[in-house]
């Protein structure tokens, strides 16, 4: 499972460049060079002859999937507390050795997931500047169309 920005960027523009945009945002975070300028034209070059409807549908999607990775850092504290509270509940209840460790075992089992998943997307700082530069690029593209269409009024 990969975090929600690599996904939402892979299906959008294509995994070959996604992975391009990543190595070159990796290689500029290692020598401390920012070039996002780059990265900018090359998506705002593939998608500047898209119709209105699919760029407002690939923002709308962008947004979502922003929610989604806000949610998913927001729900996490409370996971960690049911967790948390479950355990210790299971364990003070003096109930059968074996259906407390089953039941322990499980709940470890969807925490670690939980764990992944909030991590994944946390520190995806990479992720997060490919993201940053596509919701710019679809945002210039829908000022764009929107100037167009005022100027032929």
């Amino acid at each position: 499972m990969s975090n929600v920005f690599k996904k939402l960027i892979s299906k959008e523009l294509g995994e070959m460049n996604y992975l391009r945009y990543f190595s070159h945002v990796k290689k500029n975070v290692e020598t401390k060079i920012s070039d996002s300028q780059t990265l900018y034209n090359d998506m705002y070059e593939k998608l500047k002859y898209r119709d209105l409807r699919a760029i407002t549908k690939m923002h709308s999607r962008l947004s979502d999937t922003m929610l989604l990775a806000f949610r998913i850092s927001k729900n996490f504290f409370f996971a960690f507390l049911f967790y948390l509270s479950s355990s210790i509940f299971l364990i003070a209840k003096a109930l059968r050795p074996e259906l407390i460790i089953v039941a322990l075992i499980l709940m470890n089992l969807s925490f670690v997931y939980k764990t992944y998943e909030f991590v994944s997307n946390k520190f995806c700082y990479i992720d997060a500047q490919i993201v940053l530069i596509y919701k710019a690029v679809l945002d210039r593209i829908i000022l764009n169309e929107h100037k167009s269409t005022q100027l032929k009024r």
